[in-house]
């Protein structure tokens, strides 16, 4: 896997959580955390190359967004995981600097991940017309 430097604006966790059903069968929360980042990394160019190496990618549709959390219904699973929702969090007083993005409810945003902290620099965003061509590109359809 090549080795890219993200600027991350935020500490981010990322807690990936299937809806609780009831369900005996239903797959536990699986939780990811996000380690301190270097806030002084410069980033690369987006290549989606390097996005297909990333072991977390999915299209989601902001369900629920309040303060440091952030709730994902999940709308496609491009790898890494298979739960109904993705909740991003940030630590108590970083809320507005959740990865430097504006999630509004009700928008899509295509989301990248890597040892449990979100990607940023171009690999993580709202779901724009060239952040899907790329994301097309390195998963395929």
């Amino acid at each position: 896997m090549k080795k890219m430097a993200m600027a991350p604006l935020a500490v981010v966790a990322l807690l990936v959580a299937a809806c609780s059903s009831g369900d005996p069968e239903e797959q536990a929360p699986m939780e990811l955390t996000a380690g301190g980042g270097d806030t002084m990394a410069s980033c690369l160019a987006f290549d989606p190359n390097v996005l297909a190496d990333m072991p977390v990618a999915f299209e989601g549709t902001a369900k629920n967004v309040e303060g440091e959390r952030v709730t994902l219904e999940v709308d496609r699973w491009f790898t890494g995981g298979d739960a109904d929702e993705v909740v991003l969090v940030a630590p108590a007083g970083l809320e507005a600097l959740i990865g430097g993005i504006n999630f509004e409810e009700g928008e899509q945003y295509l989301i990248s991940a890597t040892d449990g902290q979100v990607n940023y620099c171009g690999y993580s965003g709202p779901a724009t017309a060239d952040l899907e061509a790329g994301f097309e590109q390195a998963f395929g359809s």
